[in-house]
């Protein structure tokens, strides 16, 4: 029981030892910080200037093949192309054609010789003058079948290059059509295809296959007004000269 005692003692004077030791230490440091001199601010001293905000930089975006923004949900509509009577802009065409050429005169040469005997008058050397005789006479028919059938074949040519330039333009009008309805869905699905990129959905790839698809219809757009054009300058240019001015306005009001 003493020895349980004096322990317990023993403990407790220890732990008071422990405490007072600690509580020294601590005043020692208190009065270190005490005794630092006072920090002196100069109130004078101006305040440091804040930094401009970084310039807003946007994420890049791939342009689309033409530049231009718009809602994937909407495809405008097209101008439909007019419909146009082939056979009304053939005939316009043939009426226009200049002036047929005239006949030509066709002359045919016929050389001919004779020998008279016993001083027989020659049907040609009517002065009989000669035995021997020689003779070159022209012969021209009343009409030429050959001048004819050459009027029929150049006709037939140009009636049927005529037909062709009409056909030509009615295809061009078709294919033009064709391409601006295909240029607005390809563009329709470009701007989807952005969107998805900058949203981080789809990678890059998905737009560049995309806007490639609309070059291509684009280029189809191009060819189609050149086609239309190269049809109404060749059936222009088949027609006399006063009246070629109007059959072109007809045309490119048909055709714009």
């Amino acid at each position: 029981m003493v020895l349980a005692l004096a322990n317990l003692f023993l403990c407790l004077a220890f732990l008071g030892f422990f405490i007072f030791v600690t509580w020294m230490s601590i005043g020692t440091v208190n009065a270190a910080f005490d005794d630092k001199p006072p920090v002196i601010v100069d109130e004078a001293a101006p305040a440091p200037e804040k930094a401009p905000p970084p310039p807003a930089i946007k994420p890049y975006e791939i342009p689309t093949m033409r530049g231009n923004k718009r809602d994937f949900h909407h495809t405008p509509p097209i101008k439909l192309a007019p419909i146009i009577d082939a056979d009304a802009v053939f005939q316009m065409i043939v009426n226009c054609f200049p002036e047929r050429p005239q006949w030509g005169i066709e002359v045919k040469a016929v050389a001919g010789a004779r020998y008279t005997e016993n001083n027989t008058v020659s049907t040609f050397d009517t002065a009989g003058l000669s035995r021997y005789y020689g003779g070159i006479v022209a012969e021209m028919p009343l009409y030429s079948a050959e001048e004819m059938n050459r009027q029929r074949t150049q006709e037939y040519q140009r009636r049927g290059e005529v037909a062709a330039n009409v056909a030509k333009l009615l295809k061009g009008l078709a294919d033009r059509q064709r391409a601006l309805r295909m240029v607005g869905i390809n563009e329709s699905v470009e701007a989807r295809s952005q969107l998805r990129v900058n949203e981080g959905l789809a990678p890059a790839e998905e737009q560049i296959a995309n806007l490639k698809e609309v070059a291509d219809k684009v280029g189809d757009l191009d060819e189609a007004n050149a086609a239309i054009a190269a049809a109404r300058l060749t059936l222009v240019g088949q027609c006399r000269d006063e009246v070629a001015e109007t059959v072109n306005d007809y045309l490119k009001e048909v055709t714009k």
